[in-house]
């Protein structure tokens, strides 16, 4: 019984570390989702739309994009790369606007869309 309950522990905390990080296909790039061990300061679902809703409307929203897709590969180990999932990258936008403005949200979604994000 104590065998079970320190495996199941152990399970426990190896599932605080699982993240994924969702990045959409486009023509300049191969989407997928990515299962890595990562810090839990990160969201459980994350990806570059989700990482950059919060930025600073002076920002310039590319460079958060793509800032973001460089920091989860630099800060994570990755553990599987499986295709791209919408739900996913959905959740990740949606957790990220929780309790913000949704004008706001609004602007910065239309400055990623009109870089294909």
């Amino acid at each position: 019984m104590r065998l079970l309950g320190g495996l199941g522990l152990m399970l426990l905390l190896a599932g605080l570390f699982v993240r994924s990080y969702t990045l959409p296909p486009a023509p300049d790039r191969r989407g997928g989702t990515t299962i890595a061990l990562a810090y839990p300061n990160r969201a459980l679902f994350g990806s570059p739309r989700g990482d950059c809703i919060g930025s600073p409307e002076d920002e310039v929203v590319i460079t958060c994009l793509i800032g973001s897709v460089s920091r989860f590969r630099a800060e994570t180990m990755p553990l599987l790369q499986l295709t791209f999932c919408g739900t996913c990258y959905g959740l990740s936008q949606s957790f990220a606007s929780l309790g913000r403005d949704d004008k706001a949200v609004q602007a910065k979604l239309a400055q990623m869309a009109r870089f294909g994000w």
